[in-house]
């Protein structure tokens, strides 16, 4: 896939200027042309039992104004084609009309912040967006100016997980990627195995075989995306290993592969991306697409 359309939703009343930064230098680096899209979602809602504060459209025709300058204005240092979208109404409905309307390949937007109680319960506007999983997504958690240069991609070897890391290698081309999988066992198996007569140098050849075919898929992984940087197998709870790993300073870019079509997934987050969601302190990266796959070693 070559990206030629990034959309960024920029989020203005949060300040949201290192989301225009990593879109216009994605951009740049990939010749693509770059939409910078806002939603105005604070005109109030018309109450018949209520007088109107004002005359409404002047209202929204002012705050448009202010929104496509602002966007204009951090649009001025991009060297590449540059659209603005500015529109009155839901920013998740928004935003996936944008990305359809453009064929959009990527959207680079920021983690969002709830307002209200609803968006609490229900999920803010990156939240809905994430999951709808119209395509990869880029979710801003710091301010930079340079690409990507240090991206990992966690495989659990689900189609989804393959389509993010091919995501994250078309994304940052240039860049050391690392796969990783994390290997965990949950202590109830362990436990399991343990009162059954398992004894614990059996339970130890059972963790090296499950690693051993790890890393063989992941290297097969690695031969189909013609990439030549590390793989890893790394033992531990995956949202924890991950939280770490995005916190640690050596890490530019995460890429999770995430449930975008099934009813539950539409509804809740998977957990681990969640976690990395709130607790990293790097980028991330989400494909909710899924690309098919023979994983037979």
């Amino acid at each position: 896939m070559t990206i030629k359309t990034i959309i960024a939703a920029i989020a203005l009343e949060n300040g949201e200027q290192q989301v225009a930064r990593r879109a216009i230098r994605l951009a740049v680096d990939h010749g693509a042309k770059l939409v910078l899209a806002h939603a105005i979602e604070s005109l109030p809602e018309s109450d018949p039992d209520l007088p109107a504060p004002a005359n409404e459209e002047a209202i929204a025709n002012v705050l448009e104004a202010e929104a496509i300058a602002s966007l204009k204005q951090m649009a001025e240092s991009a060297t590449v084609q540059t659209e603005i979208e500015v529109e009155c109404g839901k920013a998740d409905q928004f935003i996936e009309r944008l990305i359809r309307d453009h064929a959009a390949d990527l959207l680079v937007i920021g983690p969002g912040k709830p307002q209200n109680l609803r968006e609490r319960i229900f999920g803010s506007t990156a939240d809905r967006v994430v999951r709808a999983g119209v395509c990869p997504i880029v979710v801003v958690k710091r301010a930079a100016d340079e690409p990507y240069h240090r991206v990992i991609a966690a495989i659990d070897f689900s189609p989804m997980s393959f389509a993010a890391a091919q995501s994250a290698a078309q994304i940052a081309p240039s860049a050391k990627l690392e796969l990783i999988h994390f290997l965990e066992i949950p202590l109830t198996f362990e436990q399991a195995m343990l009162k059954v007569g398992t004894s614990q140098a059996e339970l130890d050849q059972y963790r090296q075989a499950k690693a051993k075919t790890a890393y063989v898929e992941l290297r097969s992984i690695r031969a189909d995306l013609a990439l030549t940087g590390r793989i890893r197998v790394v033992r531990g709870d995956p949202a924890t290993a991950l939280v770490r790993l995005a916190r640690s300073g050596r890490t530019d870019l995460i890429a999770l592969g995430i449930q975008g079509k099934s009813a539950v997934s539409k509804l809740i987050l998977g957990s681990a991306a969640r976690r990395v969601l709130a607790a990293s302190s790097c980028d991330v990266l989400l494909s909710g697409g899924a690309i098919s796959r023979d994983y037979s070693a």
